[in-house]
């Protein structure tokens, strides 16, 4: 890899090395400071027959997503693997947003994408929906970052569709590859299918006006979207949670317009933790539409994609009201819809105004990154050494042959915002299951509620 970066540009390899080290830094060791929670006690599986076993259990009641059987894997395996792993995904994952923006791999030659890679990685580690619970824990990195990669693949390739106007053709290799893909979307969420599927249909459409015709690898790729959201959607555990828990029974039977109202707040929450990004970008689309010194908006690619995703983002964050329990985490989908937007209105500004947005914005989002570095950091150290401190307890009331331990919940500082701090799901909210792995009769506080419980007990998430 050296030879490939000779020469003049052994300063650009430097450059670049050193990004995927502090990043995959980062990531590797936020990963391994964030503890097990409640669900990797309930779904710890032993052997390969176990992961099968809790697939199928998952299938009939829980969720159909993909993403559980990531989650299984790497619990068989044990943390050293998603340790390991989830840098490598999240590398992936910035590499593919890239990609659905600019349409092609970075330029690792030189630094002329740089900034702008390295503002997505900032805004991924910093105002997607709840980094901790999305990003560092195993349940939600594989149920969420994770699971999202094959978005950015599809929407790719609808774009280089549009594009070329249907007349794409695509060799057997990369068909198949897109199926899986498809495949895997249509089962990652129920949102994210169904959205990309919504766009499909318009595209599809859009070409009767345009008056062009697909290939029949569209058609097979679509049908790959189409089948993992008919697994997904069809499956008995959909019916189940709607149908058996309580929290759905209660919500069903709730006017609309008090459900509308009640995610009022949630939306209110949503546009904070991303520090206004999406009002940002809706008064620059506004803006920028109505500019009349500058050409037609909608005809310029980058601004026509940054409509679309923040159409996406919106519809993302407001189908939402029909959820009777909202987690902070569930914006997922939406808050990474408002990035792509923002970078996109960012690519938009600096070619249409002649401003270099990108290097004046990654410059000043670096900066805010490193001075909030440490008030991020810290709360993931202190809640590793509250898991230290619990095994040490454990340890020693095994060795002194007692039978029963009482625990309390772990407590840790607060992050910069709500969006930054911490929302574990503590294993005592699940005495017997967490007895059960620790062979102690464990006993606890369950008066206090099992979410966020930072030093001043006041919780910052939804």
């Amino acid at each position: 890899m050296i030879n490939y970066f000779k020469g003049k540009l052994s300063s650009v390899f430097y450059v670049w090395f050193t990004f995927f080290v502090l990043f995959a830094a980062y990531v590797m060791w936020l990963s391994y400071l964030y503890p097990y929670g409640i669900d990797e006690y309930l779904l710890m599986p032993h052997n390969f027959k176990d992961i099968l076993l809790n697939c199928y259990y998952s299938y009939l009641n829980e969720v159909a997503r993909v993403g559980h059987i990531y989650a299984l894997t790497v619990l068989y395996l044990g943390k050293w693997s998603f340790v390991i792993l989830n840098p490598v995904v999240q590398i992936i994952w910035i590499i593919s947003c890239f990609f659905l923006i600019k349409l092609r791999i970075p330029d690792f030659k030189s630094l002329k994408d740089f900034p702008i890679f390295l503002l997505i990685a900032i805004l991924a580690l910093t105002v997607s929906a709840q980094p901790d619970n999305t990003l560092f824990w195993i349940g939600g990195a594989t149920n969420y970052s994770w699971s999202f990669i094959p978005f950015f693949w599809i929407m790719a390739y609808l774009r280089i569709q549009y594009q070329n106007k249907g007349n794409l053709i695509l060799n057997t290799k990369t068909v198949i590859f897109l199926f899986i893909a498809a495949l895997l979307l249509g089962m990652s969420s129920e949102n994210n299918g169904p959205l990309v599927l919504g766009w499909i249909v318009c595209l599809w459409l859009y070409s009767f006006w345009a008056k062009f015709k697909f290939k029949k690898s569209f058609y097979l790729i679509s049908l790959g979207l189409v089948l993992g959201i008919t697994f997904l959607f069809t499956a008995p555990a959909m019916y189940n949670r709607l149908n058996e828990t309580k929290s759905f029974l209660y919500f069903s039977g709730i006017p609309l317009s008090q459900k509308i109202f009640w995610h009022i707040g949630h939306i209110h929450w949503f546009i904070k933790a991303m520090l206004f990004i999406p009002v940002f970008n809706f008064l620059a689309l506004l803006i920028c539409a109505l500019d009349r010194d500058k050409p037609f908006a909608f005809k310029n690619e980058n601004y026509f994609c940054a409509f679309i995703f923040f159409i996406s983002s919106c519809i993302l964050a407001s189908v939402l009201f029909v959820i009777p329990l909202m987690f902070a985490r569930c914006f997922y989908t939406a808050s990474t819809a408002s990035i792509i937007t923002f970078v996109f209105l960012l690519l938009y500004l600096e070619e249409t105004y002649n401003f270099k947005t990108v290097r004046y914005i990654t410059m000043l989002a670096f900066c805010a990154f490193i001075s909030f570095a440490p008030a991020i950091i810290y709360p993931y150290i202190s809640i590793h050494k509250a898991e230290q401190n619990r095994f040490a307890e454990i340890k020693v009331a095994k060795a002194q042959g007692k039978h029963t331990l009482f625990l309390m919940p772990y407590r840790y500082p607060k992050g910069p915002n709500s969006n930054l701090t911490i929302n574990y799901y503590d294993s005592l909210s699940e005495t017997s299951i967490y007895g059960k792995n620790t062979g102690l009769n464990i006993l606890t506080d369950d008066k206090e509620p099992f979410s966020v419980r930072t030093i001043s007990n006041n919780p910052r998430a939804l």
